[in-house]
């Protein structure tokens, strides 16, 4: 653009024959004015590329209600920085909850070029676009991390006579259970809607609430006979309210009195389901700002008091970042859309 302010004006003044050639006094002024705004331009370039980042708070937006697994991990990510300095501003947690994770990503996407907001992620990064006609995808956000993949238990309140997972299968195989989960169409609906597939099971009355919090109090108050919820969610409730029959990973929970919940696989359900924990920014900002967050993430990623909390509550630790991240996003996409064409959920 720079070249085109300098040539244009001359090339049609020449082809008017108002300047001649050779004519020395006016090109010099021309040229020696659009020179000098150019440099101008490229001074303000220099000094924003200088800028430190971050000057002011960041936003974290929390596209679930408080209490739940993305809430509790944003908030306690807050409170690991403000501990550690590891940015010298504060992460400023804010739940925007609705349309099962639209609004959130409504928000962060209109942020374009703000790179004080970020968000953290669920499954329902990829599957409420799917669903909702929405004019984005995971693709239309900067990539930041991808933290954590949590685990998906399938619990019952103990007031319930199911003892085991076959138990339970067999009153699903007659009957529709009424179970509780986040949002419509996300993960938990798509889990129980995975099980009944596979397993032939009579279709859940499921109801949906805004977060993993809301979810875990409805089955601790038994308005509701299970849900599959994560650890992180249900372990407050855990043993006085909640039974734990089955873990939907491939390794066991090694968390304190859930190491012997058995794994879906080896009772003959071949379903492997994860909750995706992860961070992305909003589209357009600067590779510093990029840059900045990626390495915030980083030393939250080593810090001592984050390993410690994944080990409590069972959650395997990862760090993808740049093209590694965006290949699992891309990954996930392929694998949601075959789920829910196997469900019925999409042609």
């Amino acid at each position: 653009m720079k070249k085109k302010v300098l040539l244009i004006p001359l090339a049609l003044l020449l082809a008017l024959g108002v300047v001649a050639i050779g004519c020395p006094a006016a090109a010099p002024e021309v040229v020696t004015e659009e020179v000098e705004v150019i440099k101008e331009v490229e001074v303000i370039k220099e000094v924003e590329k200088a800028r430190p980042w971050p000057e002011r708070p960041i936003e974290f937006v929390i596209l679930a209600g408080t209490g739940g697994g993305a809430d509790r991990y944003a908030r306690m990510m807050t409170g690991i920085n403000l501990k550690q300095k590891y940015v010298p501003v504060p992460l400023l947690p804010v739940n925007r909850t609705g349309g099962s994770g639209a609004v959130a990503m409504d928000y962060v996407l209109k942020q374009a070029g703000n790179e004080y907001v970020i968000l953290i992620t669920l499954n329902s990064f990829i599957t409420t676009p799917l669903f909702q006609d929405l004019p984005f995808s995971y693709k239309d956000f900067t990539d930041v991390a991808i933290l954590a993949l949590d685990n998906f238990v399938l619990w019952v309140n103990v007031n319930e006579d199911w003892q085991t997972y076959e138990e339970f299968l067999a009153t699903a195989r007659e009957e529709s259970i009424e179970v509780c989960g986040t949002g419509t169409k996300i993960e938990d609906e798509t889990l129980f809607n995975m099980l009944a597939v596979v397993e032939g099971l009579k279709p859940f009355k499921y109801v949906p609430y805004p977060g993993g919090g809301d979810v875990a109090k409805a089955l601790a108050g038994h308005h509701h006979r299970a849900d599959v919820n994560q650890v992180s969610e249900a372990l407050p409730y855990f043993p006085d309210y909640f039974r734990p029959l089955v873990v939907f990973q491939d390794f066991p929970l090694e968390v304190s009195g859930l190491e012997d919940v058995p794994i879906a696989k080896d009772l003959g359900t071949n379903i492997s389901y994860y909750q995706i924990r992860g961070i992305m920014a909003a589209p357009g900002i600067s590779a510093e700002a990029k840059a900045g967050i990626v390495g915030l993430f980083s030393d939250i990623n080593e810090d001592s008091d984050w390993q410690e909390y994944l080990e409590e509550v069972g959650i395997q630790r990862v760090f993808y970042t740049g093209t590694e991240c965006m290949d699992f996003w891309e990954e996930q996409q392929v694998l949601h859309e075959e789920v829910f064409k196997q469900i019925g959920w999409i042609d």
